[in-house]
């Protein structure tokens, strides 16, 4: 299992590399500018089922997005479970 750590909106380069690098169990967590992927519900990584993707707290709230993952349903995380996160996975992945 690996936890890959996008850095960057959900349009860009590295967002099309780690949704190709993804693997059954893995975790996709949604930091900095990636957590505007709440804004786009239809996004693919949303409609998978194989991993987990989850979207952490202090940057929604930051860029004022938290209702909308709320509404959304989208899955969060806050800055104690992104380091029980880290010591979860084997490995550790950041994609800026």
């Amino acid at each position: 299992m690996t936890l890959h750590i996008l850095t960057t909106a959900p349009t860009s380069d590295a967002a099309r590399q780690v949704e190709q690098a993804l693997n059954a169990g893995d975790t996709l967590l949604l930091i900095e500018a990636a957590v505007n992927a709440a804004l786009n519900p239809q996004w693919s990584c949303w409609t998978q089922s194989t991993y987990t993707v989850l979207l952490l707290e202090d940057d929604l709230v930051a860029r004022g997005l938290g209702d909308i993952a709320k509404t959304h349903q989208l899955a969060t995380v806050n800055m104690d479970g992104f380091v029980a996160l880290t010591e979860q996975h084997e490995q550790s992945v950041t994609w800026y």
